[in-house]
């Protein structure tokens, strides 16, 4: 900058030396015009200072996922009607033991008093289970040729409720797979009473209660958007010895859920204790419909 200071301060002179007559030619004029705008121009152009480096923002971390939503308690209730025929052996000690059977199209002339239903409360992959029942009946029972009467009457009460828990092995949309168990309790008041023959008119009544363990599986799985085949199968043995019960059904949810089921229902018992026999097994078809809260 000093230098171009002191060749601009030449100019000066070399051009006043020309206005004073010193004989300077012209083209030398034409030249000293031409370079005075470029030492000028030269002379004001400062460099900018350099600016100090701007940090780099930094990028965007990604969002965490939202978490899961935490466990809520879910309830259903699902009251039924099942179509059981029954066959089997009932006995006291003052009648001694009788096949007796009733099948599913006897149920209306047979079947007093019925109620039936089932429960679940579910929270993540535990459950609670219920499955409650009473049946009234009355049945007439023609006896074979050679027995003592000719006919036996079977007043029968029959309580039975299932309480227990389950777990879940399988759960996604598609299909779930419980592992369950519990106790069931039994109580049965048999009245039998013989007509014809040379036992007509003996007759006899007894009760017992008694209690079952239980363990099985109990699973669904979606055929369609709002179609689902469920069922299970369990079984056990404690008080009685063997305790069973199977089923399978078609749930259709017709209304968010409210489902309508259909299917076929198969257990028994065998409890034989002091004289008193309660060995049965009921089957037929199921009717439901269950509601979830």
């Amino acid at each position: 900058m000093q230098t171009l200071s002191l060749q601009l301060q030449s100019l000066r002179q070399r051009l006043n030396a020309v206005r004073s007559g010193t004989g300077l030619t012209a083209s030398a004029l034409w030249l000293a015009a031409l370079v005075a705008p470029q030492a000028l121009a030269a002379e004001t152009v400062m460099p900018e200072p350099a600016t100090p480096a701007q940090p780099r923002a930094a990028s965007p971390t990604p969002e965490s996922a939202p978490p899961e939503p935490a466990p809520q308690w879910h309830f259903t209730v699902a009251p039924y009607l099942w179509g059981a025929g029954i066959r089997g052996n009932v006995g006291h000690k003052t009648t001694g033991t009788q096949f007796v059977k009733s099948d599913f199209h006897d149920i209306a002339r047979d079947l007093d008093v019925a109620a039936m239903t089932m429960g679940e409360a579910r929270f993540g992959p535990y459950s609670l289970l219920a499955d409650v029942m009473y049946i009234d009946t009355t049945t007439r029972t023609r006896l074979p040729d050679g027995a003592p009467a000719k006919h036996l009457n079977t007043d029968s009460k029959t309580f039975s409720a299932f309480l227990g828990g389950g777990y879940a092995l399988l759960d996604d949309p598609a299909l779930r797979l419980d592992a369950a168990g519990g106790i069931r309790v039994w109580y049965s008041s048999t009245t039998l009473s013989l007509h014809g023959g040379d036992a007509g008119g003996t007759s006899g009544s007894d009760s017992a209660t008694w209690a079952d363990l239980m363990a099985g599986l109990r699973g669904r799985y979606a055929l369609a958007p709002s179609v689902w085949l469920s069922g299970w199968g369990m079984a056990g043995a404690g008080q009685s010895r063997a305790d069973w019960d199977a089923a399978a059904l078609v749930s259709w949810e017709f209304i968010p859920d409210i489902q309508a089921a259909v299917g076929y229902r198969a257990m028994g018992v065998n409890y034989r204790h002091d004289g008193f026999v309660y060995d049965m097994v009921q089957q037929g078809p199921l009717l439901g419909i269950s509601g979830r809260f």
